[in-house]
């Protein structure tokens, strides 16, 4: 292994690692949701009000988490989101009714609001654009590895859904403390987020309509991965072990299309980010049509169609970090992440929740085809911008 490559992965790996364990936790709750809805008496828009309870922290704390990032540093913000993380995940373990189910989600939700922009500015910093998108999708890739690990977890049964929940809040809480004794150097300042440069960014066109297209995939992937369990439950009559088959599927997929967006946008020369973000929205519209189809065409089609999904909707992130941030000059970055982590956060915070009432209302049929119709909008929006930034 090289000097550089040394270097590289000695920065990248603590910042996968947080992802990891700050994506398993939510994943956990998703996986065992059936057992959950029930356990607590939920119905479907009960439990989409917990998961959608999660995203709205991080909706509140977009702004203040970026200038706490800036004010204390990545150490100290690592140990609190993990912090943070495992005393809602013992909130949620101890639950007994929708209130405290909400109460749990929310404390994980305000945790691991500190975790993206922490790492992203820390990628921003490090890493120069030829390999800016590539680095920012590998670190991202540890989504996707934690929910790969959630899911595989609940799908073995190997405890009731409370126990597995506490024994994630005892993983983070070791994983936390262990970034005390992390020791990477210090990112180049970025310049911090304030809501007056974000006003300021509100007047651009083509940050209006990218970050319009990135809350509508926003929503998308929120209500895919906080659903895909319960619809394999509730239209196939699958099993756990089958819905969470699915769910890491999906996750496994979203970890290679992080990798191959991030790699493919960095190598095509003339508007590589833009290309790939329409490319990810028409494939992921391909995927849904064909989740709407599973039910009649069986378990292969299923985890297929979770894999497609997985691959677009589940892999834009780190490609998304990358672009917003690059569409500003340098002194206007820290706004432009503030700005955009605003724009999914309020995607995510609505997709599930949303998903969950309009299930109640009309249907799985209506429910998905709306993502489908999210997924296509999104993908003509961030053409649009390309469009106004010319």
């Amino acid at each position: 292994m090289t000097t550089a490559v040394a270097a590289a992965f000695g920065r990248i790996a603590p910042l996968f690692a947080a992802h990891v364990v700050g994506t398993a936790g939510i994943t956990l709750v998703i996986a065992l949701s059936p057992s959950i809805e029930d356990s607590l008496g939920l119905g479907h828009a009960g439990f989409g009000l917990m998961v959608s309870s999660y995203y709205g922290a991080m909706l509140v704390l977009a702004l203040p988490a970026g200038w706490l990032v800036d004010r204390f540093g990545l150490r100290p913000m690592l140990v609190l989101a993990h912090a943070l993380l495992a005393i809602g995940q013992l909130i949620v373990a101890s639950a007994h009714d929708l209130t405290m189910g909400v109460l749990g989600l929310s404390v994980c939700g305000t945790g691991y609001a500190l975790i993206n922009p922490a790492t992203a500015r820390a990628v921003l910093g490090w890493f120069p654009r030829s390999t800016r998108a590539t680095a920012m999708s590998v670190k991202q890739t540890g989504v996707p590895a934690g929910g790969v690990a959630a899911a595989l977890l609940a799908a073995t049964g190997a405890a009731d859904w409370r126990a597995l929940i506490a024994a994630m809040a005892i993983v983070t809480i070791v994983a936390g403390a262990g970034y005390f004794a992390l020791r990477v150097a210090p990112a180049p300042p970025i310049p911090s987020t304030r809501f007056g440069d974000i006003l300021a960014l509100l007047r651009l066109p083509r940050l209006a309509w990218f970050n319009a297209a990135a809350c509508c995939y926003a929503i998308g992937q929120a209500a895919f991965f906080a659903w895909l369990v319960l619809f394999a439950r509730d239209a196939m009559a699958a099993s756990l072990a089958l819905g969470s088959l699915c769910l890491a599927t999906a996750h496994v997929a979203s970890a290679t299309g992080r990798v191959c967006w991030g790699m493919l946008s960095d190598r095509l020369l003339r508007n590589g980010r833009i290309v790939c973000l329409v490319a990810i929205g028409l494939t992921a519209t391909i995927g849904v049509v064909l989740l709407l189809g599973s039910p009649a065409l069986g378990a292969t089609m299923l985890l297929a169609a979770a894999g497609i999904v997985g691959f677009s909707l589940g892999g834009y992130a780190g490609l998304l970090q990358a672009a917003a941030v690059e569409a500003v000059p340098a002194d206007r970055a820290g706004a432009a992440i503030g700005y955009n982590m605003l724009s999914i956060s309020f995607g995510t915070m609505l997709g599930p929740g949303a998903f969950g009432a309009g299930v109640e209302a009309i249907g799985y049929l209506a429910a998905w085809s709306v993502t489908a119709a999210l997924a296509l909008a999104g993908a003509m929006l961030f053409r649009v911008s390309a469009r106004a930034g010319r």
